[in-house]
Protein backbone atom coordinates (compact mmCIF):
# COMPACT_ATOMS: atom_id res chain seq x y z
CA UNK A 1 0.00 0.00 0.00
CA UNK A 2 2.90 2.37 0.91
CA UNK A 3 4.69 1.54 -2.29
CA UNK A 4 1.11 2.44 -4.43
CA UNK A 5 1.29 5.58 -2.43
CA UNK A 6 4.63 6.45 -3.09
CA UNK A 7 4.29 6.28 -6.84
CA UNK A 8 0.85 7.70 -6.99
CA UNK A 9 2.73 10.89 -5.38
CA UNK A 10 5.26 10.70 -7.96
CA UNK A 11 3.05 10.38 -10.60
CA UNK A 12 0.92 13.67 -9.80
CA UNK A 13 4.32 15.13 -9.01
CA UNK A 14 5.68 14.75 -12.42
CA UNK A 15 2.46 15.61 -14.04
CA UNK A 16 2.51 18.69 -11.99
CA UNK A 17 6.10 19.47 -13.38
CA UNK A 18 5.35 18.65 -16.89
CA UNK A 19 2.24 21.31 -17.06
CA UNK A 20 4.29 24.05 -15.40
CA UNK A 21 6.95 23.28 -17.92
CA UNK A 22 4.69 23.16 -20.95
CA UNK A 23 2.90 26.00 -19.66
CA UNK A 24 5.32 28.21 -19.72
CA UNK A 25 7.21 27.24 -23.20
CA UNK A 26 3.26 28.66 -24.09
CA UNK A 27 3.99 31.54 -22.54
CA UNK A 28 6.55 32.50 -23.91
CA UNK A 29 6.80 31.32 -27.66
CA UNK A 30 3.61 32.12 -28.49
CA UNK A 31 3.91 33.46 -32.72
CA UNK A 32 3.75 37.02 -32.54
CA UNK A 33 0.75 37.39 -34.54
CA UNK A 34 -0.92 35.03 -32.25
CA UNK A 35 -0.24 37.23 -29.69
CA UNK A 36 -1.26 40.37 -31.34
CA UNK A 37 -4.59 38.62 -33.02
CA UNK A 38 -4.95 37.70 -28.86
CA UNK A 39 -5.21 41.73 -28.18
CA UNK A 40 -7.41 42.60 -30.71
CA UNK A 41 -4.93 43.50 -33.34
CA UNK A 42 -6.49 42.96 -37.34
CA UNK A 43 -3.97 41.35 -39.59
CA UNK A 44 -4.54 44.46 -42.12
CA UNK A 45 -2.73 46.41 -39.51
CA UNK A 46 0.76 45.19 -39.83
CA UNK A 47 0.10 43.59 -43.47
CA UNK A 48 -0.13 47.07 -44.99
CA UNK A 49 -4.62 47.03 -45.15
CA UNK A 50 -4.46 43.08 -46.42
CA UNK A 51 -7.24 41.61 -44.56
CA UNK A 52 -6.01 38.40 -45.99
CA UNK A 53 -2.42 39.08 -46.02
CA UNK A 54 -0.60 37.33 -48.88
CA UNK A 55 2.93 38.41 -47.97
CA UNK A 56 4.97 38.78 -45.04
CA UNK A 57 4.93 41.94 -42.61
CA UNK A 58 7.53 44.24 -42.85
CA UNK A 59 9.41 45.42 -39.68
CA UNK A 60 9.07 49.75 -40.47
CA UNK A 61 5.08 48.31 -39.91
CA UNK A 62 6.26 47.12 -36.15
CA UNK A 63 6.93 51.07 -35.42
CA UNK A 64 3.37 51.79 -36.63
CA UNK A 65 2.66 50.48 -32.71
CA UNK A 66 5.62 50.20 -31.04
CA UNK A 67 7.14 53.51 -31.68
CA UNK A 68 10.68 52.52 -31.90
CA UNK A 69 13.11 49.93 -30.48
CA UNK A 70 14.28 52.54 -28.06
CA UNK A 71 10.68 52.76 -26.74
CA UNK A 72 10.47 48.93 -26.66
CA UNK A 73 13.71 48.47 -24.62
CA UNK A 74 12.48 51.34 -21.94
CA UNK A 75 9.29 49.23 -21.59
CA UNK A 76 11.33 45.89 -21.21
CA UNK A 77 14.02 47.62 -18.65
CA UNK A 78 12.98 45.56 -16.01
CA UNK A 79 13.78 42.00 -17.68
CA UNK A 80 17.13 40.89 -16.11
CA UNK A 81 18.44 41.14 -19.38
CA UNK A 82 17.20 43.22 -21.62
CA UNK A 83 16.59 41.91 -25.23
CA UNK A 84 15.45 45.68 -27.05
CA UNK A 85 18.60 47.31 -25.43
CA UNK A 86 21.95 45.90 -24.99
CA UNK A 87 25.27 45.47 -27.18
CA UNK A 88 23.57 44.01 -30.27
CA UNK A 89 20.78 46.20 -30.55
CA UNK A 90 22.63 49.27 -30.14
CA UNK A 91 25.95 48.24 -32.57
CA UNK A 92 23.89 46.87 -35.63
CA UNK A 93 20.71 47.82 -37.97
CA UNK A 94 18.78 44.77 -36.35
CA UNK A 95 15.17 44.52 -36.98
CA UNK A 96 12.37 43.30 -35.21
CA UNK A 97 11.27 40.93 -38.06
CA UNK A 98 14.55 38.82 -37.17
CA UNK A 99 13.45 37.94 -33.45
CA UNK A 100 9.98 38.38 -33.79
CA UNK A 101 8.52 36.30 -37.41
CA UNK A 102 4.94 36.40 -37.37
CA UNK A 103 3.05 33.66 -37.96
CA UNK A 104 6.55 31.08 -36.44
CA UNK A 105 7.79 30.94 -33.55
CA UNK A 106 9.79 33.74 -32.28
CA UNK A 107 13.98 33.16 -33.07
CA UNK A 108 15.92 35.22 -30.35
CA UNK A 109 18.96 36.18 -31.81
CA UNK A 110 20.57 36.43 -28.66
CA UNK A 111 20.43 33.13 -28.58
CA UNK A 112 23.29 32.68 -31.25
CA UNK A 113 26.15 33.19 -28.41
CA UNK A 114 23.89 33.22 -24.95
CA UNK A 115 21.92 30.05 -25.13
CA UNK A 116 19.74 29.33 -22.66
CA UNK A 117 19.65 33.12 -21.84
CA UNK A 118 17.03 34.14 -19.36
CA UNK A 119 14.96 37.81 -20.11
CA UNK A 120 12.61 37.40 -17.00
Amino acid sequence: MLKKMICFTAIVALLGIGAAISQENLETKAPTADRHKDRGVACGVCHEGEEAPTTAAKAEACLMCHESLSAVGERTKDFNVNPHKNHLTESSDLACTQCHQGHKDDTVVCFGCHAGMKFK
